[in-house]
């Protein structure tokens, strides 16, 4: 495949560019795809399996292998089924130690399932839900945060949740956005 990255081409250029997107060093940047590259058997792309496994190790919390196909899914930015070491970085920083409007954009990728643009109240419900169930929090914490989510969020009135309307509302109400980010878990 023309866009596979591979240790012979991960360039000089690769390097400088995450380093500078990142703000992270040149040795851990090298560091951090060398671990990548073990982990995805020697291929530079993983799989939703193989991502599960890195990301839980990576994350310390073997809880999160709950959520961790729709985290996938929000980090495979190019919508090929695989996530190169690139679309992992970035993600990954960008949801660690990212701004919060960083953490929200990624966030509302998680919770659009469908992948239309917008959160639907069955995508919210089954996010919050599996959130929930990694906080220990019951389900009836899960539907009334999903109508919680859906009603402030929701400005127009329109019975879904736009990225905009969903980054906003985040920003607004902290508590929401605790459960509604599935990155600080």
């Amino acid at each position: 495949m023309g866009n596979q990255q591979t240790a012979a081409n991960f360039s000089e250029k690769d390097v400088q560019l995450l380093v500078k997107l990142s703000n992270r060093t040149e040795a851990e940047i090298r560091q951090w795809y060398k671990d990548f590259h073990i982990e995805s058997d020697e291929t530079d792309r993983m799989n939703k399996r193989q991502f599960q496994l890195f990301y839980t190790k990576l994350r310390q919390n073997p809880k999160l292998q709950q959520i961790t196909d729709h985290i996938f899914r929000a980090f495979d930015t190019n919508h090929s089924g695989t996530i190169d070491f690139k679309e992992f970085l970035l993600g990954y920083i960008a949801t660690t130690t990212g701004t919060n409007r960083q953490k929200f954009e990624y966030a509302f990728d998680v919770f659009d399932i469908n992948e239309n643009d917008v959160i639907e109240k069955k995508e919210a419900e089954k996010i919050i839900t599996i959130i929930c169930r990694i906080l220990g929090l019951s389900q009836e914490d899960a539907k009334t945060y999903t109508e919680t989510i859906m009603l402030s969020f929701d400005e127009n009135r329109d019975k879904v949740v736009s990225k905009e309307e969903f980054i906003a509302g985040c920003l607004h109400d902290p508590t929401l956005a605790k459960i509604a980010t599935p990155f600080d878990l």
